[in-house]
Order: structure tokens, then sequence, then C-alpha cells
């Protein structure tokens, strides 16, 4: 279960326990008119669960801060005694988001509120008793998620590695194959082509010094020498057009180690590079869309498509996560820039809240900048 997902899971099912004792206090009030019922805390317990909520979709410290303050008022309006466990929610999610010197200064801090204002409703001896479990439950919260973020994170590195590393094998196979073609139609063209020159040259002379029947052997032999010779060139011309890194099965090889978001790939069989460098810029580019589609989108789907268009590779990745205000990025989105940039190419990224991530990178495919 995704980390988010697992937090939502936990923090709904405290809040509806620490409503609880409410329900139980208020339930018989509308039945038989009795107390008094407290509608500003109904209304403060509310919109701690809003807040909550909001801050699980688009996480902001100032959603959280706010988030504290609903439940510290509920202390003040009538304490039930279980408050603390709201806060403890907090405690969990700055666990996956802030340092431990901010988190634990954020926890005390708290804390030390909460102790206030049970101090206020009742007495400070309930603050005494009641705050030290609080606060140990809320650090316990805060430094597991702090660990399962760290796990989380490696698990994502690795896996992101593992990918790279199947997805670059078929480039260095490719790459291999190339250089073993280029080996021998270098030798081909080079010593059978020079030897099939000098026999043709040969059989040329010794054309000018027979006649009858010998000339016509002599004329034949040469003919054979000159297609030969032409044949040997078109098998050399013929091998060097079909060298080229495959990228369909490189990238086919990066998307399937990737569980999430689900990858929809168009990209052509037959689409081929000559360039290694190339394959592998392209491999890290699309690496790079999926990373920040399912790390920073939160994106449930993304469609990759690649294509060559007059003499230029061009990857488009487009997701439905919950994009971002500015198509600057993080380090990921600039890493990729400065690499598309190296390779002579270019990068576009279209983004606006709501509406996910569309990145465009677009590769010479030969030559480049320096």
């Amino acid at each position: 279960m995704p980390q988010s997902r697992l937090i939502g899971t936990i923090g709904l099912v405290t809040w509806m326990m620490v409503a609880l004792p409410a329900l139980l206090y208020h339930v018989p009030a509308l039945l038989h008119h009795g107390p008094f019922i407290d509608w500003r805390w109904i209304a403060v317990f509310l919109g701690f669960g809003v807040l909550f909520a909001l801050d699980l979709r688009r996480p902001h410290l100032l959603l959280l801060a706010l988030a504290a303050v609903m439940a510290l008022a509920l202390v003040l309006l009538r304490c039930n005694g279980y408050e603390g466990a709201l806060l403890a929610l907090i405690a969990m999610q700055l666990g996956t988001r802030v340092g431990p010197g901010t988190g634990i200064a954020w926890i005390f801090g708290q804390s030390a509120l909460l102790a206030a204002g049970d101090a206020i409703t009742f007495n400070p001896q309930s603050a005494r008793l009641l705050v030290p479990p609080y606060l140990a439950l809320q650090l316990v919260a805060f430094f597991v998620f702090r660990a399962m973020r760290h796990e989380s994170a490696a698990r994502e590195a690795l896996a992101a590695s593992n990918a790279e590393l199947r997805g670059v094998a078929p480039i260095l196979a490719d790459s291999s194959r190339m250089a073993e073609r280029l080996r021998i139609t270098r030798e081909l063209h080079d010593a059978l082509g020079h030897h099939l020159t000098a026999l043709s040259l040969n059989l040329e002379a010794a054309l000018q010094l027979t006649q009858g029947a010998a000339h016509v052997s002599v004329a034949t032999a040469q003919a054979l020498a000159r297609r030969l010779l032409a044949d040997v060139r078109e098998i050399v011309a013929e091998s060097r057009s079909r060298d080229g890194v495959g990228l369909a099965e490189a990238l086919q090889t990066l998307v399937g180690a990737v569980p999430r978001p689900r990858i929809h790939l168009d990209i052509p069989q037959e689409l081929r590079t000559p360039d290694p460098e190339r394959a592998h810029t392209l491999l890290r580019c699309a690496q790079e869309m999926v990373t920040n589609a399912a790390r920073h989108s939160d994106a449930e789907n993304l469609w990759l498509r690649v294509r060559c268009e007059a003499g230029t590779l061009r990857i488009e990745a487009r997701d439905d996560g919950r994009g971002s205000q500015g198509a600057d990025g993080g380090f990921g989105i600039r890493g990729m820039r400065e690499r598309v940039a190296q390779a002579g190419g270019e990068l576009r990224v279209v983004t606006q809240p709501g509406h996910g991530f569309e990145v465009t990178a677009l590769l010479p495919v030969r030559g480049g900048a320096a």
C-alpha cells in the first residue's frame, strides 16, 4: 500500500475513534432532549478532517499547522482526552516531510499547547497525566513514518536503477553487434574491395594483350570481378543502413518494471537510432518522465509516445496527475533538461495544478552539442 494511502487509512480510523466519545455524548441529547449540543466542537472536529484530507491530496505544511490548531481548539472547547491522537496524525505527516530537528520542535510545541489547553479546561494534574503518553505517541509516529519514508525512497531508487540496467542491456547488446558489423564491413570494403579493384585493373591490362577465345574469357572474368566489387559495396552499404540501436525493446523493458503509474507506451517496433549515446539519453529521459509522474505528479496513468521525425527523435509524456504551479520542476526535470541540451536537443514542459504534466524531449538523431 502506498504510504499516502496508509496514512489516509490510519487517519480516517483514528479520526472516527476520536469522534466516538462525542457521538456517545450527543446522540442521547438528540433523542431525549438532554444536555446542550456543542455545535462548535462538531464544526471544529469536521474542520480538522477536511484539512487533513486536503493535506493528503496536496501536501503543505500550512494545512498541517491549521489542522494542529483545530485539534488544540477541540481541547479548549470540550476536552474528552483523545485529542492527542489527532496530534499524532500530524506527527505522522511530519515524519514524511521534515527533518528530525524541525519535527521534534513541532511535536514538543504542540504538546506544550495541548498541556496548556488541558490545564485550562480541567486542571494541571490532568495535563501532567495526559500529555506525556501523547508526546511519546507523537514521537513514535514521527520516527516510524520517517523510517518508512527512507525505506520507500531506497526501494524506489533501487527499482529505478534496476529498471535502467534492464533497459540499457538491449542498448549495450545492439552497440556490441553494431561494432562487430562495422568491423566486418570495414574489412570487406578495405581488404576485399582493394583486391577486387586490383584484380579488375589487371584483367583490364590482360584484355589489351589477348585475342580470340582468350580475349573473350578475360573479358568475362573482368565483368565478374566488377560485378563482385559492386556486390561487396552493396553489402557494405546495406549493412550500415541496418545499423542502429533498437529503442522499442529498451523502453518496453524499462516501463515493464514500473508498477505505478500505468504506462501506455506508443513506439514503432522498428524504430532505431544509429547513435547508442542518443538511445541512452532517450532512455534516461523516459525514466525521469516515469519517476516524475509517480513521485511528484502522483499520476495513475502515463502516456509515452516516441517517434522519429525529420531527423529528430521525439519523446512525449503526458500524465493524469495533480500537476504543478511552475514548469521548471525539481532536480529531475533540471537534470533532464541539461542532459537533452548537452545532446543538442530541447526539452519542453507544460503543467498546471490539476492538469498533470506534459513533457516533450527533442533529440537530433546524429550530432549535437559537445
